[in-house]
């Protein structure tokens, strides 16, 4: 029995490692990502300070190729959830009006986001 016990605790303290660092930013990326929402989708006039902290979030999640198109994929799925529309001018333009270089905020809900580099 002590020996069940103790593999449980191990398994316990091991599974969130074992977790992908993808699925928790993606997460992140998600929530942080909310606060534009309204803002690409058309419903929001200008781009709030919450938004453009969760753009600067979003770049820093985002170093590589990989975890650009990942956390990509995420902010569609966001955007598909939160109703399915994208204003692309207003999403394209999202990470200037931030004063954020990234190209990782997707314009429409079938942005390809495997074509990032």
């Amino acid at each position: 029995m002590a020996r069940l016990l103790l593999l449980v605790a191990i398994l316990a303290v091991a599974m969130p490692r074992a977790s992908s660092d993808t699925h928790s930013d993606c997460g992140i990326a998600q929530t942080a990502f909310g606060e534009c929402v309204p803002y690409v989708a058309g419903k929001d006039p200008s781009v709030s300070h919450q938004c453009c902290s969760a753009v600067r979030d979003i770049k820093e999640l985002t170093p590589t190729v990989k975890d650009r198109r990942a956390i990509c994929a995420c902010l569609v799925q966001e955007l598909k959830d939160a109703g399915g529309y994208v204003d692309s001018s207003k999403a394209g333009g999202l990470a200037g009006a931030c004063g954020v270089s990234t190209n990782v905020i997707p314009t429409s809900l079938s942005f390809h986001c495997s074509k990032l580099s």
